[in-house]
């Protein structure tokens, strides 16, 4: 074995850039509350978790979602910076919803937050991870910015219980003439045409046909906010998918879910964790054992095909039909804690049992 004692880590960009830093502790604290947390919710109930499985991992591929009412939600929009002042009409950031000791008292009377200090609000502060979930309990959004802060730069919880308003038609419109499936008119090519639309609107963005709710609001946002010259990133945990999404500027799109893998798709993972530098497969266990089938955290990127890039001509009647997302990279993490790399993972389409 290596002596790595004297070896130097070199800075990553998480520790350079206070922004990144602060994605990457989000990311981290949702995993937990949206994924870990409702595990152990359900099987100390003892009811069955809903695992994804591998035939249903694209948006287009799913099927009959309801909601768990045992699994957390999650919506927090991150901001490099302030919220352009453009988007002012579209959230609902006021002086009545910003994160104080007073609006809590006002908005959440029954949370329990009495050790609330301001400098809880800042991503870097160890208050943070106790304040969020328990914000997360609330309707509608939260939202973080990096703004002018007497302790120094980084990105702070601003506002909370924060609205989205935006018609839906408006952005459906917005990116199918941005895509080429329109002209100028949403209805141009009648009712039907903008359904198949609508549905692609979400699964441009990572979700079903039947996204609502939080999944609508966290499309929109993303949508708007790409519209500048901004770095952001998008959190939503559902009760339908059971996944954490990551929106963000860039093309890919990242979520996050529980899955169970057993027999020969358990059997190829281990040989993975031994190829690929892990010490031990049960670091990658929820439960942190590795007897019987393994609950493992399954991190998927996405990127658009190209039936939703930018395009023209009488062939986008055609692209309504194929998928507009496809699978980039597929990984199992350590579980929340445990040092170990991320296992590249291809999951092999399995039974519905």
């Amino acid at each position: 074995m290596s002596d790595n004692t004297n070896v130097i880590p070199l800075p990553t960009a998480a520790a350079r850039d206070a922004y990144l830093a602060g994605r990457e502790r989000v990311t981290a604290l949702l995993i937990r509350h949206g994924l870990i947390d409702s595990f152990f919710r359900f099987t100390s109930d003892g009811k069955p978790y809903p695992f994804g499985r591998a035939n249903q991992l694209l948006p287009g591929d799913s099927r009959g979602w309801v909601e768990h009412r045992h699994h957390n939600t999650a919506l927090l929009i991150m901001i490099d910076g302030a919220l352009p002042r453009p988007l002012n009409k579209h959230f609902r950031l006021r002086a009545s919803n910003r994160v104080s000791w007073r609006n809590i008292q006002r908005l959440a009377p029954d949370l329990d937050l009495s050790n609330f200090k301001a400098a809880h609000c800042r991503l870097d502060h160890p208050g943070f991870d106790e304040l969020l979930p328990r914000l997360l309990s609330l309707d509608y959004a939260l939202v973080a910015e990096d703004i002018a802060d007497p302790e120094g730069p980084g990105p702070a919880l601003t506002h909370m219980h924060v609205k989205l308003e935006r018609l839906t038609d408006n952005a459906i419109k917005e990116l199918s003439k941005e895509l080429g499936y329109i002209e100028r008119r949403l209805f141009e090519r009648g009712e039907d045409y903008v359904e198949a639309l609508e549905a692609k609107f979400f699964e441009y963005f990572g979700f079903s046909a039947n996204a609502a709710g939080r999944k609508s609001a966290a499309a929109m946002a993303a949508q708007l906010l790409s519209g500048h010259d901004r770095r952001f990133s998008v959190f939503v945990a559902g009760q339908e998918d059971c996944r954490l999404t990551v929106l963000d500027e860039g093309e890919i799109i990242t979520q996050y879910l529980l899955i169970r893998l057993a027999d020969a798709d358990l059997e190829a993972f281990v040989d993975s964790v031994a190829l690929n530098g892990g010490k031990d497969s049960a670091d990658y266990s929820v439960t942190g054992m590795a007897d019987g089938p393994l609950p493992v955290l399954y991190r998927l990127r996405l990127r658009r095909t190209k039936a939703a890039q930018p395009g023209s001509g009488r062939r986008r009647d055609r692209d309504l039909l194929k998928p507009w997302l496809e699978i980039a990279e597929e990984a199992v993490l350590p579980r929340p804690g445990i040092a170990g790399p991320a296992i590249p993972f291809a999951w092999a389409e399995t039974d519905d049992d």
